[in-house]
């Protein structure tokens, strides 16, 4: 055997340095998007409906926003709202695959949240790599030990591309990048971490880079809450026309064009605008490829897509007499009908009967002072939401017809963490509220959220500092009462309750919103002031409205979204309507005979100029006799 010779060594050594310099200083590429899909993407036999070989000719309405993405490409952003089942995902794939095998720079993938993050990266974006050679060659599987290549992190020589969650704004601006992909971005948060918009965090990562690409994708929501449908108006706003196959008109396939006899959705078939003519999707695939975009609003330099389900190739995605089966069976149920409109057709549905302008309240409001009890307002709650620096107070009045007054929504100053400073709320509730006959009339119920700073406000609740205050918190599940069963909070070492001690009380947030926006909705209907179920003093500052209408009701979610950052006007409401549904007032099941009984003692009380909070909850109705427990004999 010959001996090593250190010399040969060195030189050896030398070459492959001399080799690896020069090959970084090769220029990327020059490669499309399009053209590195179909020459080396595979699609892997697990998850994809026809494994194998990737072929742009089978979605050629995806060929031109693949194209967008290359970089040599003028646009900076690309938008594409879409429904489900039309290759958005792919797309994203596609150009995450060429980026790993042909660029050497940086690249973020954001999801809705870190764990769609994982699972986007495991199941889709893994399995591309290991089905692509050229990929393979460059990534190896994920090690736990190698920092390099992890589930949300992949190097390789020159370049990295990180995987992030909206919801967690650590993620979003850990690094510089030139390329980003927002997937799904209408189920991201409006505010991630009190630090504001997360695609507004995520883009922040990409201004150092001149030739920056940022790709948006998204199935719509509602009006005011999609953020896709927001950045689609203001693209150039590229719709696909496919030739008649009867007169060669190009139009856009639409669900008004689609049509079938009454009662069988098996027999869809879509219409050409022009000569009326009828056809089915035998030759779908031959129509497609004749297919072209047409920009609606050309003067925009944003490209932006839109396509529905109606496109999706045969065998890709569901046929027109399934979707027009599905149509069917939803058509009758609004919330349903609201997702088959975002996720089959791609479409942002018109806000829901939830949806308030602030505007509108504003204009409603009445000629009465603040902590001042119109006529017919006979019985006060308040509402606390605390805050790091503060307290919102809500006082909110009650009458007969289930109406409300707003008395009153201030924001007091405070620390939480310093027990002296809850006196701010009980010196508040002691100021009371004067009705027209001069007396004096005091809250008969408290709610304080406690959710954030539960410690602090069950400390405070415990002293009963006045009557009726107690400690809330939020339970956002559909059909909850708005106030539940208390939890025992202050328990004995045998698990017992202490007797007198803090309760928490579950409150159904979600119960209360929808109360409280369909109150407001049935006012734009009163014809008089008097008729209206809520009203609101002219001394109201604006940002109340703007807070008491910052939320919106998502269909697909099923949860109230917040639209604006603040929202506590919303909160307290909720929070005062619970104090009145609490077991110790009822308020909300008083009958005429007891609210005529209070308005006759407000009358007679004009004489003594005070109303206590017993007086205010005295009972005008006979109290129920308890049975008397029957004694059981232990044998």
């Amino acid at each position: 055997m010959k001996p090593l010779n250190v010399l040969d060594w060195v030189g050896d050594g030398e070459q492959v340095v001399r080799e690896a310099f020069a090959k970084g200083l090769e220029p990327p590429e020059r490669l499309s998007v399009q053209q590195w899909a179909d020459s080396r993407r595979r699609l892997p036999s697990k998850g994809s409906s026809e494994p194998g070989r990737w072929r742009t000719s089978r979605t050629p309405f995806l060929a031109e926003i693949m194209s967008c993405l290359d970089p040599f490409h003028p646009c900076r952003r690309v938008v594409f709202m879409k429904s489900s089942q039309v290759g958005g995902t792919e797309i994203l794939l596609n150009w995450v695959g060429w980026f790993v095998d042909t660029q050497r720079s940086s690249m973020m993938v954001v999801q809705p949240t870190l764990d769609m993050a994982e699972k986007w990266s495991k199941q889709r974006f893994a399995p591309m790599i290991a089905a692509c050679p050229s990929l393979a060659e460059k990534i190896p599987p994920a090690r736990s030990r190698d920092s390099g290549n992890t589930t949300l992190m992949k190097e390789w020589p020159g370049g990295l591309i990180a995987i992030s969650g909206s919801n967690s704004a650590a993620s979003l601006a850990m690094m510089p990048i030139a390329n980003l992909g927002l997937d799904e971005v209408d189920r991201y948060p409006q505010e991630v971490d009190e630090e504001g918009d997360p695609i507004k965090i995520a883009e922040a990562r990409t201004t150092t880079f001149p030739n920056r690409k940022i790709f948006l994708i998204s199935s719509p929501t509602i009006e005011s809450l999609s953020r896709i449908n927001k950045e689609y108006e203001k693209s150039d706003q590229r719709v696909y026309l496919v030739p008649c196959p009867h007169c060669g008109h190009a139009h856009e396939w639409v669900w008004e064009n689609l049509h079938y006899p009454e009662g069988e959705p098996e027999k869809a078939m879509m219409g050409c605008p022009e000569c009326g003519g009828l056809f089915d999707e035998t030759h779908k695939e031959e129509m497609l490829a004749a297919g072209r975009w047409v920009a609606r609003n050309p003067d925009s330099k944003v490209p932006g897509f839109h396509i529905s389900g109606l496109y999706a190739p045969v065998g890709l995605g569901k046929s027109w007499a399934e979707l027009a089966e599905e149509f069917e069976e939803v058509k009758h149920d609004p919330t349903r009908l609201k997702v088959f409109k975002n996720t089959r057709l791609g479409l942002c549905e018109k806000d829901p009967n939830e949806k308030l302008e602030w505007e509108e309240l504003k204009g409603r409001a009445e000629d009465y002072g603040l902590r001042t009890m119109p006529d017919g307002c006979l019985v006060v709650t308040l509402g606390v939401d605390v805050q790091k620096d503060r307290f919102a107070v809500f006082a909110l009045g009650w009458g007969p017809s289930h109406r409300h007054w707003v008395l009153d929504f201030v924001e007091i100053p405070a620390d939480p963490t310093h027990p002296e400073e809850f006196n701010k709320i009980t010196d508040y509730a002691k100021q009371g509220f004067t009705d027209g006959f001069g007396n004096t009339h005091y809250a008969v119920g408290c709610a304080i959220d406690s959710g954030n700073w539960q410690n602090e406000v069950l400390n405070y609740v415990r002293g009963r500092p006045f009557k009726g205050v107690f400690a809330t918190k939020g339970a956002s599940v559909r059909n909850k009462p708005i106030i539940a069963k208390p939890s025992k909070v202050d328990l004995k070492r045998n698990g017992k309750t202490i007797k007198s001690g803090a309760q928490q009380w579950q409150v159904g947030t979600d119960t209360a919103k929808f109360e409280i926006f369909h109150r407001l909705q049935s006012d734009g209907k009163a014809e008089y002031p008097e008729d209206q179920l809520v009203h609101f003093s002219r001394e109201l500052p604006e940002y109340f409205y703007v807070q008491l209408t910052a939320e919106v009701y998502d269909p697909n979610r099923r949860k109230w979204i917040k639209t604006q950052e603040r929202n506590e006007a919303l909160d307290t409401y909720v929070y005062a309507i619970a104090a009145g549904h609490h077991p110790h007032n009822r308020i909300h099941l008083w009958k005429d005979a007891r609210w005529d009984a209070l308005a006759l003692k407000q009358q007679q009380a004009d004489l003594l100029g005070e109303v206590s909070p017993k007086t205010e909850a005295a009972e005008t109705e006979p109290k129920p006799v308890k049975p008397r427990r029957r004694r059981v004999l232990k044998m």
